[in-house]
């Protein structure tokens, strides 16, 4: 097994990941073989370098169009960044009408993306760290300004302080930055002033107010909280304190409240919060104290996802333990989720794994599509494999969409107004659903197609067709089977499995 080096690569998510092992060259070989390079909770690059991303108003991984060579994403506000193969880094902005372009930020090589609105925070490959404020609007920021006095970061850290002073609350966003000498450094008066964590160094993992170090102690210092007097001290001083009952660690996550590491026989230990109830019912239960699960062994990562642990063992199978409890026992019992598991990917409410096939499946929360699964399900029990991310070109130019390609039934469906009216047909959409497509080429018989997106009653010129499967509606939009459609059109279609892509073709 190969160990990675998790101070370089915490920085290239959100969220640091809990993972000491990297896949075998076989499995590596088998992903590629599926034409994605990389990905996250809500993205994916595929080898050609274009971005796919879903959730929201997108049920399925979906193009970003204009984008090219792209190697890293960083969803953000509304859109993100992507880093391309040259280094140069350019700015998409996502809403229900498609995506957008923006124009290139003035840096380059960024190798991390640290967000909380208001202020997003980028490090590049250089150790340079930039800022950017969104606007009132929550939707648009202004272009990335470096932050000057900083240097050498690796990764960043951070989360939101308060206190009572004089009877009045305050409340501020506490920077830390991870220095590639292992110190850390902090501001928490935006950014206008940097000083080290007292007692820190040789740190490879930083996890909000949790310091790895390389002889594997964690180290911590406490967050200040308005609400908790105990933990209320002079906000300006960060002085770090060795954390009991944890040794040999080789990785940590926090999600804020619930806490978990891995140590280097590969165990996975528990602290922080369980909860039970849910949404105003909620209730949190602290543990302070380190429990080491006997139910699970051989850990390689591990998340918090809604109210779970998921871990993924150098076996390829993750598990599933729930947290909904007064106490975290550690006989607590581990479920198997899903075998031949490389890698996985977490967000706050579900994960997206990549099993040794390449493909990519989702579980856990999918109210807003988290799961690119093509539908508003709230949530899945078990795994579902995420649609795959499928182009249409038309004579050789990619066509957007809203949303991407659906498959179902092994027929791929689009979304009604997305493609039929480029190639000279008229489109309408009444309120009972119908779908009506009109052939208007001059030189090309008269046509015209009645869909029932309810029933899946169709019609060719008055004619009864039957479709080999029905039409449908995600979200309030209407999908229609692609070749069908294309082919009465007078198109010509094919199915391009090596590159993914539709190729349509019309004189």
């Amino acid at each position: 097994m190969k160990k990675r080096n998790v101070l370089m690569s915490i920085t290239i998510s959100l969220t640091a990941i809990l993972s000491v092992w990297t896949p075998d060259t076989s499995s590596a070989a088998s992903a590629a073989a599926s034409g994605i390079s990389a990905y996250g909770p809500d993205y994916l690059i595929k080898d050609d370098g274009s971005l796919w991303v879903w959730g929201n108003t997108k049920s399925v991984p979906t193009q970003v169009q204009g984008l090219r060579d792209v190697k890293a994403a960083f969803p953000l506000w509304n859109g993100g960044l992507a880093v391309t193969k040259d280094g140069s880094v350019s700015k998409w902005e996502t809403d229900a009408k498609g995506s957008d372009i923006l124009s290139p930020e003035d840096i380059k090589n960024v190798t991390g993306v640290q967000g909380m609105y208001p202020r997003y925070l980028a490090v590049t490959g250089e150790g340079n760290v930039y800022s950017s404020v969104v606007s009132e609007d929550g939707k648009t920021a202004p272009p990335f300004s470096q932050v000057q006095g900083l240097d050498h970061v690796a990764a960043i850290s951070q989360y939101y302080e308060s206190n009572k002073l004089n009877n009045k609350y305050n409340s501020w966003e506490r920077y830390l930055f991870l220095k590639t000498d292992g110190t850390v450094w902090t501001s928490m008066d935006e950014l206008a002033t940097v000083k080290p964590v007292a007692n820190l160094k040789d740190v490879v993992q930083l996890e909000q107010n949790y310091a790895l170090r390389k002889d594997g102690s964690v180290w911590t210092w406490p967050v200040q909280d308005s609400y908790e007097p105990k933990t209320q001290s002079d906000p300006a001083q960060v002085k770090a304190v060795p954390f009991a009952g944890l040794k040999d660690i080789k990785s940590i996550y926090n999600n804020g409240r619930t806490r978990l590491a891995i140590d280097g026989q590969s165990r996975l230990w528990f602290w922080g919060s369980t909860v039970t109830g849910y949404s105003d019912g909620t209730t949190y239960q602290d543990q302070p104290i380190p429990v080491l699960f006997s139910g699970i062994s051989k850990v390689t990562d591990a998340y918090i996802v809604e109210h779970s642990i998921v871990a993924l063992t150098s076996d390829s199978k993750v598990y599933a333990a729930s947290i909904a409890a007064d106490r975290m026992s550690p006989d607590a019992k581990f479920t198997l989720l899903l075998s031949d598991v490389q890698s996985m990917e977490g967000a706050r409410r579900h994960i997206i794994m990549q099993k040794k096939d390449g493909t990519l499946w989702g579980w856990g929360v999918n109210k807003n599509a988290e799961l690119g699964y093509g539908t508003y399900e709230f949530s899945y029990k078990q795994p579902v494999p995420m649609q795959k991310p499928i182009s249409v070109t038309l004579n050789g130019e990619s066509v957007p969409f809203t949303n991407g390609v659906i498959t179902r039934g092994e027929q791929n469906f689009i979304p009604l107004r997305s493609l039929f009216s480029k190639m000279g047909a008229t489109v309408g959409y009444s309120a009972d659903k119908v779908a009506t497509i009109t052939g208007t080429a001059a030189d090309a018989p008269q046509l015209t197609i009645v869909i029932n997106t309810v029933t899946g009653a169709t019609t060719v010129n008055g004619k009864s067709v039957t479709l080999a499967n029905k039409p449908f509606v995600v979200n309030g939009s209407a999908y229609l089977p692609l070749r069908f459609i294309s082919e009465q059109l007078g198109a010509k279609v094919d199915w391009l499995p090596q590159e993914g892509r539709i190729a349509i073709s019309m004189k």
